[in-house]
């Protein structure tokens, strides 16, 4: 795939913002048990204090809200935040702050911080070290990462290549996303980070079924695409792959998905008690 600039992923970080209804429409939820696991690992107490980053339109921050705890969202986009601040209405506990984590300070540290699909956009020199600022001694840190992964319909992945390539998307004709099982486990350096300790990942493979109009919608979601300067281009590639679907897989297809997760602790001698079960 082709490689990005420091400016492109700075227009890619802000791209969604564009399409806050349509992200909310389409971007789903982390998987229930995923969402189990990380309020397990966590071990949230009742009325913990918790930071989301990069919330988006809610899809973590809304389950995390009904567990009751005191939490705050830090979101880039103002319409995300909208979408959010309208869905969390009836969570007095729940407040949502606009603006970049990295240069957002908080009135006191947390017992927790969650980032579901968004680490990749925080400034990699300074993100860990700003986890660490926002929590308390022993506060978890959980990251949500979903993998693209080679499985769901047969073929679909590389047939969809080719437009990817027709369109300018790619210059590589032979990409492939790894397979489930050769993941190279994404942040390394949350292990190295003097801060950090008792670091634990896991893994788990999710199948989703789209028909044609929801795979669209989620393109249209998508940073890649968003990126696109031509319109009449954005929209001739999403009308081919409308296409494709359509003609040759009956209207649906499935992608695979891995979720991995990520947990780990600001360094403490001293546990948290009384946690939350998980849901």
């Amino acid at each position: 795939m082709r490689e990005t600039s420091p400016a492109d992923s700075r227009r890619k970080r802000t791209s969604f913002d564009q399409v806050a209804a349509l992200y909310d429409r389409y971007r789903a939820a982390p998987p229930a048990v995923v969402f189990r696991h990380v309020v397990a690992e966590a071990a949230l107490r009742p009325y913990s204090r918790v930071l989301e980053i990069g919330g988006g339109t809610g899809q973590l921050s809304l389950p995390l809200a009904r567990l009751g705890l005191d939490l705050t969202v830090v979101e880039l986009g103002a319409h995300l935040a909208a979408v959010a601040q309208e869905k969390l209405r009836a969570f007095p506990k729940v407040r949502i702050a606009v603006g970049a984590f990295e240069s957002w300070t908080p009135s006191a540290p947390f017992d927790a911080v969650f980032v579901c699909n968004a680490f990749h956009w925080l400034d990699p020199a300074v993100r860990l070290d700003r986890c660490q600022d926002a929590l308390v001694p022993g506060g978890a840190l959980a990251i949500i990462h979903p993998h693209h992964v080679r499985g769901g319909t047969p073929g679909f992945v590389r047939s969809t290549q080719r437009l990817y390539q027709s369109w300018g998307l790619s210059d590589d004709p032979d990409f492939m996303p790894p397979s489930g099982a050769e993941l190279n486990a994404v942040y390394p350096e949350i292990e190295r980070h003097p801060s950090f300790t008792d670091t634990r990942r896991q893994c788990f493979p999710l199948l989703r079924s789209y028909t044609a109009d929801e795979y669209i919608g989620l393109l249209r979601t998508d940073s890649l695409i968003l990126g696109m300067e031509d319109e009449s281009s954005r929209q001739g590639f999403l009308r081919d792959m409308r296409a494709l679907i359509e003609g040759e897989y009956g209207g649906r297809v499935v992608r695979e998905y891995v979720y991995e997760v990520i947990t780990s602790r600001r360094v403490s001698g001293q546990d948290p008690v009384d946690p939350i079960p998980a849901p």
